[in-house]
């Protein structure tokens, strides 16, 4: 990068703040935008292990991302691997952990290609890009999904959905999407046919990665932005699930059966469900992930996202019948679910 590209990157963040109220967290997220000018698209991948399969002359991939306060490779993140080979991905997984044990290490190798151990820089996303840059023949991937480790699942097999998810429908696949600030496939799992993996402006993404350590930036440019680079690059963006079909069919299943004047739901059972048939009629976006969880995956969908379990951010009632749900949807163990969750709840019971 020339030394006028530099002083640009460092020089508008800085002028930008001055502009602002907030000048706490705007402050930080100039000094972040600073030091990433400055190291400019460095890999933050400390150290890489080889996994049980080959990654040499793999043409589809996957990037599982994850972190865990001790480095832990849980029993859900192995199934998790498992069931992407059986896709027919060769696994790379990226842990962003403070610390990674050799123990752990070992749990991991019989199931990916490889193991990277990163500093936590850009979260999520500067995993996706490092994994990505850790592929030794990328000129030749067919396809590559990047994923992260804040879904359960998947409950059924993926390569009948991943055949939906075709190139010839579009260039980049989201489970599903959402239309919070604008629309956007959600980022926990996308899917980058050739098209896009090949796309130069994509590619200039990748060669001019930035390691921003501010999550507001990382959350309005890449979480919702990232679907817009794709599109202004040319590229096609779809999801499996889309939120105007998931919206559509719950506001006919209450107003069909007559939920809200059923009086064998609970009280605020029946308030959330007014709540939420408030919101759609308003073009109010919901997150689907929260408010659809159970309708998704009666439908299909493969995940369950832990925040739903852990925080339950929409007050949902008769949460505890979650392993129910998951177990009516394939052959998964939701015990695989509870022993993560006994490991880090906190004053939960799910």
């Amino acid at each position: 990068m020339s030394w006028r590209r530099y002083i640009r990157w460092i020089k508008w963040p800085w002028r930008w703040v001055f502009d602002q109220r907030e000048r706490k967290d705007y402050i930080a997220q100039a000094f972040s935008w600073t030091v990433a000018a400055l190291i400019g698209p460095k890999s933050m991948v400390r150290q890489t292990w080889t996994g049980a399969d080959r990654l040499e002359g793999a043409k589809d991939v996957a990037v599982l991302v994850t972190w865990d306060a001790k480095g832990r490779v849980h029993d859900f993140l192995i199934e998790h691997m498992r069931a992407l080979r059986k896709a027919g991905r060769a696994v790379i997984l990226v842990s962003n952990s403070p610390e990674f044990p050799e123990s752990q290490i070992e749990r991991a190798k019989p199931h990916c290609a490889l193991i990277a151990w990163r500093h936590n820089r850009g979260y999520d996303f500067g995993a996706y890009r490092d994994g990505l840059m850790l592929v030794p023949d990328y000129d030749s991937l067919e396809s590559a999904i990047v994923i992260n480790d804040s879904i359960y699942g998947p409950f059924q097999p993926l390569g009948p959905l991943l055949k939906k998810a075709s190139a010839a429908r579009a260039d980049v696949w989201g489970m599903t999407d959402s239309w919070d600030t604008r629309w956007h496939l959600q980022s926990y799992f996308m899917l980058l046919h050739r098209t896009a993996l090949q796309n130069q402006k994509v590619r200039d993404l990748w060669s001019r990665w930035k390691h921003v350590q501010s999550k507001s930036w990382v959350i309005n440019k890449l979480e919702i932005g990232l679907t817009g680079q794709f599109e202004r690059a040319g590229l096609t963006c779809a999801a499996l699930f889309p939120y105007r079909d998931e919206v559509t069919r719950f506001a006919h299943t209450v107003r069909s059966n007559e939920l809200l004047a059923d009086e064998s739901l609970a009280k605020p059972h029946r308030d959330l469900l007014e709540r939420m048939l408030y919101l759609a009629d308003a073009g109010a976006p919901m997150n689907p992930c929260h408010f659809f969880w159970d309708q998704l995956i009666s439908e299909g969908f493969p995940y369950l996202k832990r925040e739903v379990l852990t925080t339950n951010p929409i007050g949902m009632p008769r949460l505890y019948e979650w392993s129910d749900v998951v177990a009516n949807a394939g052959k998964y163990d939701p015990d695989l679910i509870v022993r993560h969750l006994r490991k880090i709840a906190k004053n939960r019971v799910v």
